[in-house]
């Protein structure tokens, strides 16, 4: 008996068995997304890694990525605030070593997310799988640029060099 041979009465036995009776998605044609045509002959492959909840290494980097972006959005949104409470009250000593250890720690986050979207970029599959970076310095400009326009201390606006 052949190995392919093996092979198919194993899978014969389990079919009569009942074994793949109550499948998701019994009775139904499979659905081809785009990720399974880009991933060419390993479609199959990366169909079971996701449907068992197990990613490719470029895959978890993706979610990494996008989680990341939000932690970013997150840091922005709160220098926004803490630029809004200082230019109100007009008390930018009070309020300038919050506004600069946000600013450090966005420079620090903006850069790390771009290294990893340049990382995704060579690893993914398919160069149509690939992001388009984010611009560190455009991103840290456009925080100096509020920074001014709202009359900080050149001692707060410095650090996101």
């Amino acid at each position: 008996m052949s190995f392919e041979e093996l092979v198919e009465n194993r899978i014969q036995e389990a079919m009569n068995a009942g074994v793949f009776a109550h499948l998701p998605g019994a009775g139904r044609p499979m659905r081809f997304d785009d990720a399974d045509r880009l991933a060419g002959e390993n479609w199959i492959g990366f169909r079971i890694m996701r449907d068992s909840g197990a990613l490719p290494p470029w895959l978890m980097l993706a979610r990494e990525i996008e989680q990341d972006e939000l932690a970013l959005a997150g840091l922005e949104a709160r220098h926004a605030e803490w630029l809004q409470l200082a230019a109100a009250s007009g008390d930018w000593r009070r309020h300038a070593p919050a506004l600069r250890n946000l600013g450090a720690r966005i420079a620090v986050a903006a850069r790390a997310l771009r290294a990893k979207q340049d990382r995704f970029n060579v690893e993914a599959p398919s160069i149509a799988l690939e992001r388009p970076g984010i611009w560190v310095d455009r991103r840290l400009g456009r925080l100096r640029d509020q920074l001014a326009r709202a009359g900080a201390p050149c001692d707060v606006i410095a650090p996101l060099d």
